[in-house]
């Protein structure tokens, strides 16, 4: 995206010194918009970190940090001419001598002298802005957010170069990505998603989001103005809202709305009225929590300044997206990155929206193209591109044992001199089995890498790449498997694509290799029940048949054909759920959603204590009893007869299907334990009769025990 936006103002020929500075300054500062430097990484990915943690890194590593010294070598030549960055040069200062550091912020803003002022600036502006409504946006000098000010301005002066929608998006992308930058700052800061109608004790409202975040890009003085304990609409308040900055402004409106607004919903991971917690984000992480998004309806857009947004609807959740000619819209997710997310399909909406779903943002964001179509004749074999053709090893896991993936730019210089010794293969390479040969010599030249990581990746990632050329998928398996034993890498959307492209390429598959894709599709399966990935269950069973169908595995098919029945089952009782807005992971004042909840989780994720946190709030007697009964876990045989009396009693009141077995299923655990430890009485003899009607019923013989 960067390089189209600086090649696109290249072609304006905007032959300004000053812009060309601002538009460097928005390549190497804009976390959004690419920018890599070590600074912005950290701004963009480490948010559980203490405030202080990275001026300590700095002092206990100073020799380490290569990089930023031979960035930092560029500022000698306007020292030569001091007055057109002070700024720039203020903030190298304190990694080098920790004493000074107050006087970074005065140096920022006035270039005053240095040894004197310091001192009165650290103390003065730090007090009296912090009673404000946010913390820590009403102190002068944020990291930042003076470059992202220039950015804008720079942006503002250049000719859009069209007004169709692929024109206005490249804009709207790298404004997107400025606010995204400073909002995951914010986030990072305060540990929290802002909420878009924040309230007081008494629930009044004041202002929008977007005002507490113009600090964090630049817009200082316009923040001042607000008076933040009075409405939106107040007379002061109302009247700033025609000041609307650039960066909220929508391309082609002249007015005081914008269509930047966050998704909101008790689901979602923004909250109307509360802040939500980072820590609140148990099954996802920053980098998979859509936060803000682009609204295509023009009519549905708020005052920028008023405390309104996007309500989630799950009956509907392409509301106030669609509209747009490509059916994609643009997404910020909390780590400030920006995704092109397409419209295609209601369900991934949803799972995508509701945060209790563990879901990558890339099984959606990213439809990979089907292997069978990537291998043209015409292909493009070029080891100058690392990015696999499709399926790709997308983000990391952040798995602290293993090592992040290596910045694209250092993959990409790698792969330049891997090309070098591979340059001869490449060329000859227009059959399968010639590419195949080319992955297998850079699988084996990776294990001559251990000590150069950024090559060992680069050559793992193209052998990855030309194995899916080849439709070769024991290679494209080998080469994952080694990426994943080093490097941060993203398994279960890998190892998604590698059961779905061994199934398209079974043919290609030795028969002693087979077993271990099985074992791939069953690892994938459980994880995907676990998440109620019901999309990826849908197609793992489908690929499953195929794996069966084609060795004549009919005890395999019959098993896939009860897990797909039980599967359709839960998948109703979770859109029920869904639909309820309720969440999977805390008990709500909603007595019959928490029935619907508990029975969930006892019934199809087959995790009772989990389930029995909601039945213990529901509205059912009978679940309460027997919910809080097991918590007690009783030793006294009587009281163990009695649960599993309970549990028959509701299963065989309850229809046919998974929720009448599994009711029963629970009770033939309880009769077996009780009869365990029973001396002969009516009870035990109650409870091997029902045990053996259990087997006649349900045809299940083994029970296991508790």
């Amino acid at each position: 995206m960067t390089c189209g936006f600086l090649n696109w103002a290249t072609s304006q020929r905007l032959v300004s010194v000053p812009l060309a500075i601002l538009l460097l300054i928005s390549v190497s500062g804009c976390g959004g918009c690419g920018g890599s430097s070590p600074s912005d990484k950290l701004a963009r990915f480490n948010f559980t970190r203490a405030p202080d943690a990275d001026e300590q890194a700095a002092k206990a590593k100073p020799a380490a940090e290569a990089k930023p010294a031979a960035h930092a070598a560029q500022p000698e030549k306007p020292a030569e001419t001091p007055p057109p960055k002070p700024a720039e040069e203020a903030k190298p200062q304190p990694a080098a001598t920790p004493e000074p550091a107050p006087a970074a912020e005065p140096a920022a803003s006035t270039p005053a002298p240095k040894p004197e002022p310091a001192a009165q600036p650290a103390a003065a502006p730090a007090t009296p802005p912090a009673p404000a409504t946010t913390v820590a946006a009403t102190e002068p000098g944020i990291a930042g957010a003076q470059k992202r000010q220039a950015v804008i301005e720079a942006m503002k002066l250049m000719p859009v170069g069209g007004s169709d929608r692929a024109a206005t998006k490249a804009r709207s992308h790298g404004l997107m990505a400025l606010v995204g930058q400073a909002l995951a700052q914010q986030i990072a800061e305060t540990k929290s998603i802002p909420a878009t109608a924040p309230v007081d004790a008494t629930g009044k409202q004041f202002l929008s989001w977007r005002v507490h975040l113009l600090p964090y890009l630049g817009y200082e003085e316009l923040y001042k103005k607000f008076q933040l304990n009075e409405p939106w609409d107040s007379p002061t308040n109302i009247k700033l809202s025609t000041e609307i900055p650039f960066v909220y402004a929508t391309p082609g409106h002249q007015d005081d709305r914008t269509n930047l607004v966050l998704l909101t919903g008790p689901t979602c991971a923004a909250n109307d009225r509360r802040a939500t917690p980072i820590s609140a984000l148990t099954s996802r992480s920053l980098y998979n929590s859509v936060v803000m998004v682009e609204l295509a309806d023009p009519q549905a857009r708020p005052v920028w300044t008023k405390p309104e947004d996007l309500a989630f609807d799950p009956s509907s959740p392409s509301k106030g997206l669609t509209g747009w000619p490509d059916k994609k819209f643009l997404a910020v997710t909390a780590d400030g990155e920006v995704h092109d997310v397409p419209v295609t399909n209601q369900d991934h909406l949803n799972r995508l929206f509701v945060v209790s779903n563990p879901i990558d943002l890339s099984e959606i964001a990213s439809a990979p193209t089907l292997p069978g179509s990537m291998a043209s004749p015409g292909t493009n074999t070029s080891l100058t591109s690392t990015q696999p053709m499709a399926g790709p090893v997308s983000r990391n896991d952040f798995d602290p044992s293993k090592m992040p993936m290596p910045p694209t730019a250092e993959i990409d210089a790698a792969a330049i001199e891997l090309r070098r010794l591979f340059q001869n293969e490449v060329r000859e390479a227009d059959q399968d089995h010639k590419k195949a040969e080319i992955a297998s010599k850079l699988l084996k030249h990776a294990e001559y890498l251990q000590n150069d990581p950024v090559k060992q990746c680069a050559a793992l990632q193209i052998a990855y790449r030309f194995a899916i050329l080849a439709k070769s998928p024991v290679l494209v398996k080998d080469a994952f498997e080694q990426l994943q034993r080093k490097y941060q890498v993203d398994s279960f959307s890998s190892d998604m694509f590698i059961v779905r492209f061994g199934s398209e390429n079974i043919q290609r598959i030795p028969a002693h290799r087979l077993p271990e894709f099985r074992s791939i599709a069953r690892t994938i399966l459980n994880r995907a029940v676990a998440d109620n990935n019901f999309p990826a269950i849908d197609e793992l069973i489908r690929i499953g048949t195929f794996y069966a169908a084609s060795q004549n595995d009919q005890r395999t098919m019959s098993e896939l054909e009860r897990i797909k029945s039980r599967n359709n089952a839960a998948k109703k009782d979770y859109e029920a759920i869904q639909a309820r807005f309720l969440s999977l992971e805390v008990p709500s004042l909603d007595e019959q959603g928490n029935q619907m909840v508990g029975k969930f989780w006892c019934i199809h994720r087959d995790n009772w204590e989990k389930g029995f946190e909601f039945l213990l709030r529901s509205n059912d007697d009978r679940l309460q009893y027997l919910a809080e009964t097991e918590l007690t876990s009783p030793a006294d045989p009587r009281i163990q007869f009695k649960i599993a009396e309970g549990w028959w009693e509701i299963g065989i009141a309850s229809p046919p299907g998974a929720e009448r077995n599994r009711f029963l299923g629970r009770a033939a655990q309880w009769y077996k334990k009780s009869d365990q430890n029973m001396t002969d009485s009516l009870e035990k003899v109650t409870a091997q009769q029902q045990l053996q009607e259990f087997t006649r019923l349900t045809g299940v013989r083994d029970i296991p025990s508790l």
